[in-house]
């Protein structure tokens, strides 16, 4: 991988922010977090510190070495970087590239959000953050688009919204983010479902690293039907793998959104019963 992107070749007036970007990153500075070009690429400034550098190494490793080919299908593709305001940023495949309207969703997946990368005084801050019922259930939506096709408008689920979820209506909630103002989008459903499927098959075999902090980026097409599409991001807190190292806090979160959305694809919402024990309930 070359560490200048051939998206370099753009000029920076040709680059925007990210208009359908949902949650997150909010760059540095004067500097953008995310700026979109004409390629159906993204650029992403990465921190000015061993986080941005953590993130920048490991889209490196996953597309030059082999073991990570797989892998390579449930991320991004990474064409390097480049420099703009004075910042550097890592350049992305744009998952929205190609939706007539995008719906995406940012969701912070696993049942931890520290790791062993963290000082003492960062494992506290976290554990006393307020993240509503995401420990229990192993993800939370940090924000979403929802497209109403009646008022021809996007309707932005923000951080508060994730975090209303409860036990008692994650599956409502979960189901609100494919609601178009007329039905649910259960059409998206099952890509989505094989999608997640694939990836939790991935995960839960290998033993090469270990993630915390991650998010799914889920987004379907407004407008088009049975287009979706479902990427890992957000790599600032991987971690080598060893023996000692429980890998299983991410699979749990991503158990229990599949399980959740196989309730919503059977019309079978409201019979969703939260088990702490199995994540994932046969409906």
């Amino acid at each position: 991988v070359s560490t200048q992107s051939t998206g370099d070749n753009e000029d920076s007036e040709d680059l925007k922010s990210l208009w359908h970007q949902v949650a997150g990153h909010k760059g540095h500075g004067d500097a953008p977090g995310f700026l979109m070009g004409k390629n159906g690429r993204i650029y992403k400034n990465i921190s000015h510190d061993i986080r941005g550098e953590r993130e920048e190494n490991f889209y490196k490793k996953v597309f030059s070495e082999d073991r990570f080919l797989r892998f390579r299908d449930f991320v991004p593709e990474f064409f390097g970087t480049i420099n703009r305001y004075d910042s550097r940023y890592i350049t992305l495949s744009d998952a929205c590239h190609g939706f007539k309207v995008p719906c995406g969703s940012d969701i912070k997946v696993g049942t931890v959000d520290y790791c062993s990368l963290d000082s003492p005084q960062k494992v506290v801050e976290h554990q006393n953050k307020n993240l509503g019922i995401a420990r229990d259930l192993g993800f939370r939506f940090a924000g979403a688009n929802v497209y109403n096709v009646t008022t021809k408008e996007i309707l932005k689920l923000d951080k508060k919204w994730g975090l209303s979820f409860t036990e008692a209506n994650a599956a409502l909630k979960t189901e609100e983010y494919f609601h178009n103002g007329v039905e649910v989008r259960r059409d998206v459903i099952p890509s989505i479902v094989s999608q997640i499927s694939a990836l939790i098959e991935y995960y839960s075999s290998q033993r090469d690293f270990w993630l915390c902090r991650s998010s799914l980026l889920i987004v379907y097409d407004g407008m088009m039907p049975n287009k979706a599409s479902v990427k890992l991001i957000d790599f600032a807190h991987n971690v080598s793998q060893d023996i000692s190292t429980d890998n299983t806090h991410l699979e749990f979160g991503l158990r229990t959104l599949l399980g959740i959305l196989s309730f919503i694809n059977q019309d079978k919402t409201v019979d969703w019963k939260w088990n702490s024990n199995l994540a994932i309930d046969d409906p």
